[in-house]
């Protein structure tokens, strides 16, 4: 399942190093760049950014030691975390840009899933 794979290191260094390093670095600077309101809370912004980047940790590794079941659970969380954010937009608690965030994470599920069903990338 190499594809499958692929598509999991490719979104846990996306998770590593835009939201993981950008809210943990530079939580000001990250979220005017997408347009989100940061508030008084930078603390939380920063913790969102260590999660952000253990998660990606988690999805590499997944990845890396080809942990085959844990794929189509990540599948199912990033279609989960998709529409979250689409309903935190919806609710107006957060801009538009968000729905970028969700656009990547469906993406990246989409990608993971497709290689999943394609009998010809299992090894």
């Amino acid at each position: 399942m190499r594809s499958a794979a692929n598509s999991l290191y490719a979104f846990g260094l996306y998770l590593m190093l835009i939201p993981g390093f950008g809210l943990m670095c530079c939580p000001d600077t990250f979220l005017d760049f997408f347009q989100l309101e940061s508030g008084d809370q930078l603390w939380l912004a920063r913790m969102v950014g260590v999660l952000a980047f253990c998660i990606g940790v988690f999805e590499w590794n997944i990845a890396k030691h080809s942990l085959t079941p844990l794929y189509k659970v990540t599948v199912y969380l990033r279609y989960g975390a998709a529409l979250f954010m689409v309903g935190l937009w919806i609710t107006g608690q957060a801009g538009i840009m968000i729905l970028g965030f969700a656009l990547i994470d469906a993406l990246g599920a989409t990608w993971t899933l497709s290689t999943l069903s394609n009998k010809a990338t299992i090894q």
